[in-house]
């Protein structure tokens, strides 16, 4: 009888197990930062005996629950790298909720770390002479695989164990806000080159320090060779920018997000010809406070490959968004108006699959990246499209009406607004209401039960009243959609009956400034959902937010040729694919 294989547990099985020790913890009246120095000391016991004990706290009383030796054993069962991830993530899940979200501690699974060094490996770096650097090195995601990829690459020039370590211990530095992930850290290199330690006796002492990388790293700004990160992410309050504002001042706009300033960071850190390995959300690519950022990286960098992450669900434990790889090498500061960067579709398990090309603006416009090698063509027939919602006689705005905040009245049907004699009543659209292939008609009373639809505004001269024609959207959508713009026209009977309505504020409006419009907003809706145009958004967007920024940013074909192709009685599908240029005539 042949050995029994075992099924590698699942994340959503890990997870549940991590959330469940919390339990635990409570029990025995222990923190995050003592659950992990616990359970970190019970697997270096057996799995890395030659290693001092950990600096992080211990719990003789928790090392004797059940469901911590379970977990330890668990983590015998993954790879080093997967079983640091989850360590690593236990902290972060079981540490307080307002501490975890204020430090923004999501770390990068094993297998995208891998995918990203190997990109930076095909980049030119040289892990066995380089420098390398982490500025928010959390539970060392990044630092143990490079201090891996290092010691193999040094142990190939014939390096002895005692130089590997001393090489590894001058070239390889991280630092976080966080003591206990610092701490974590460095017990993870060790690991990481437990059999030079073990024959060695020599137990490195590794640069990682607990400090605030956005504020402390002056000294290191044009030495790195190379600087990885998956930086945190979150919108910064006015008090902790206002510090910041003169460094980063050429990058800063609005109220920006920490990964943004990170990345100026990371770039500013690389000596000419360094490179950086990024890990974070796509929306620096198209966001519209992103746009210095967009300007500043283009001034400074090439942009060598941007990797989409194709798995939305899982990438981060309790975040659900898309992701972007991104290498780039620093070079002099010069302006370019368009570079050209290599483009990837990358899976969960870190496989890269090449999709093409793709032109990047220097002007802070969005960044049109193809999610797919079938978007390569269709991105470049729209990068010569000079035609957006504007140039049709539309503009975008987002219904104003927030229901659970809105303290004025609010009725179920006419009938009631009228009983309570509210004269200045008016429609309330809801996201729901909006139906593609169909006219938004907004009956009297709502379809849905317990769902408002008439609102006294008090003057039906109101700002936020739409009076005229228009496209409605729907502001998110989800995952299992088959489209993301999901687009209705409003009856005219709406305007007569009721003389406009308001929006909720999941409602994108898309009305008319101009009395004669290149479309009617019946055919305005069809060319939104167009299955290129609809395409084009995916491509400059990742969000499953519709903003309205990226909307007055989505190219459109010329009008004049679309019309024209509709009057040769070509359907919408055909006629955008004859304007735009993506197939002939004949």
């Amino acid at each position: 009888m042949g050995p029994v294989l075992m099924t590698p547990p699942s994340k959503l099985s890990i997870t549940r197990r991590i959330r469940a020790l919390g339990q635990v913890t409570e029990r025995c009246e222990c923190d995050a930062s003592t659950l992990v120095g616990t359970v970190l000391r019970l697997w270096c016991k057996t799995a890395f005996p030659a290693l001092p004990q950990p600096s992080l706290p211990y719990s003789k009383v928790l090392a004797a629950e059940p469901q911590i030796a379970a977990f330890v054993a668990l983590l015998g069962q993954l790879s080093y790298l997967e079983a640091t991830y989850w360590l690593s993530s236990a902290y972060a899940v079981l540490a307080d909720e307002g501490y975890r979200k204020s430090l923004a501690m999501f770390f990068t699974p094993a297998s995208l770390t891998e995918g990203l060094l190997e990109d930076l490996a095909a980049q030119g770096v040289d892990f066995g002479s380089q420098s390398f650097m982490d500025p928010a090195c959390g539970g060392a995601a990044f630092l143990a695989p490079i201090a891996l990829r290092m010691r193999t690459a040094l142990v190939a020039q014939g390096f002895t164990a005692l130089k590997v370590l001393k090489h590894i211990e001058r070239h390889l530095s991280g630092c976080d806000l966080d003591k206990t992930l610092c701490e974590l850290s460095k017990h993870f290199l060790c690991m990481a080159l437990h059999a030079e330690i073990q024959k060695t006796n020599y137990v490195p002492s590794f640069n990682v320090h607990t400090a605030n990388s956005l504020t402390t790293l002056a000294a290191c700004l044009g030495t790195a060779d190379v600087v990885v990160c998956n930086p945190p992410y979150r919108k910064m309050t006015a008090e902790e920018l206002e510090p910041l504002r003169d460094t980063y001042s050429d990058v800063i706009e609005a109220q920006p997000n920490l990964y943004c300033l990170f990345i100026a960071l990371c770039v500013r850190l690389l000596r000419i010809g360094g490179h950086t390995a990024l890990v974070t959300p796509t929306s620096f690519l198209s966001g519209q406070y992103f746009g210095r950022l967009r300007k500043f990286l283009m001034r400074n960098t090439d942009v060598e490959h941007i990797g989409m992450v194709s798995d939305r669900q899982g990438v981060f434990i309790d975040v659900e968004q898309e992701t972007a790889l991104t290498v780039l090498r620093r070079r002099a500061e010069e302006d370019h108006t368009q570079v050209r960067a290599n483009v990837s579709v990358v899976s969960g398990a870190g496989q890269y699959t090449s999709v093409g090309e793709c032109t990047l603006s220097n002007s802070g416009a969005v960044w049109p990246i193809p999610r797919s090698v079938d978007d390569v063509t269709l991105l470049k027939a729209a990068a010569l499209s000079r035609f957006r919602l504007s140039d049709y006689g539309y503009r975008v705005r987002i219904g104003a009406y927030v229901w659970n905040r809105d303290k004025r009245p609010k009725f179920d049907s006419l009938q009631d607004a009228r009983k309570a004699k509210a004269h200045t009543a008016m429609p309330l659209m809801w996201s729901r209401d909006i139906v593609p292939g169909r006219i938004v008609r907004l009956e009297d009373t709502s379809a849905y039960d317990g769902e408002h639809r008439f609102v006294d505004l008090g003057d039906k001269g109101h700002m936020s009243v739409v009076t005229s024609p228009c496209v409605v959207m729907q502001r998110v959508t989800s995952n299992d959609q088959p489209r993301r713009l999901v687009a209705a026209a409003v009856s005219p009977g709406v305007f007569d009956t009721y003389g406009g309505f308001i929006g909720e504020n999941h409602v994108v409006i898309i009305e008319a400034v101009s009395d004669k419009p290149a479309l009617p907003p019946t055919k305005l809706a069809k060319l939104l959902s167009a299955h290129a145009v609809d395409r084009y958004f995916r491509c400059i967007s990742g969000a499953i937010n519709v903003s309205a920024f990226e909307l007055n940013q989505l190219a459109l074909p010329d009008p004049r040729a679309l019309r024209e192709a509709l009057a040769d009685g070509r359907s919408m599908e055909e006629a955008v694919h004859l304007a735009f240029g993506l197939v002939s005539e004949g």
